[in-house]
């Protein structure tokens, strides 16, 4: 079996177990621009150099470049990412409609803006599920930085 795996009691599946514990650091502002950097290209927030998503809606096990872990504790890791998402299909969906609204008045389109709305509403939805991953990932690596324990 392998050795990131733990039997759960009562015979519940295997869990993997937490890899890390890094203590949590303020980040630097050059080490804050870096993983802007490697967040805008997508790339590995360790290293800047292999990629995260492969296709467009699954994360790598591990950077080919550094072999950095993606998923840093259990499988539940990316659960943040949901918060990240909604945040930012959110925020992005009614800032577009602020600024439609703003562009259209006084003649707003109602009947038009009432059938584009979850049209518009889905299409950033599907936009940013991969990004917020890359997001997520990207924070807490600048938060808790990678330890030489997580690049076996």
């Amino acid at each position: 079996m392998n050795e990131t795996l733990h039997q759960r009691e009562h015979g519940a599946p295997a869990l993997r177990r937490r890899t890390t514990d890094t203590p949590l650091a303020f980040p630097s502002a050059g080490r804050a621009f870096t993983a802007l950097s490697s967040l805008v290209r997508l790339r590995c927030p360790n290293c800047r150099r292999g990629a995260v998503l492969k296709g467009w809606y699954r994360v790598h096990d591990r950077c080919s470049s550094c072999q950095f872990r993606y998923e840093r504790s259990d499988e539940n890791y990316f659960a943040g990412a949901v918060f990240v998402h909604f945040m930012l299909s959110g925020f992005s969906f009614a800032a577009s409609l602020l600024l439609f609204l703003m562009l259209s008045w006084p003649t707003v389109p109602w009947t038009a803006l009432t059938v584009g709305t979850p049209i518009a509403m889905l299409l950033f939805a599907v936009a940013f599920f991969p990004i917020s991953k890359v997001v997520w990932l990207t924070a807490d690596v600048m938060l808790r930085p990678v330890t030489p324990e997580e690049l076996e």
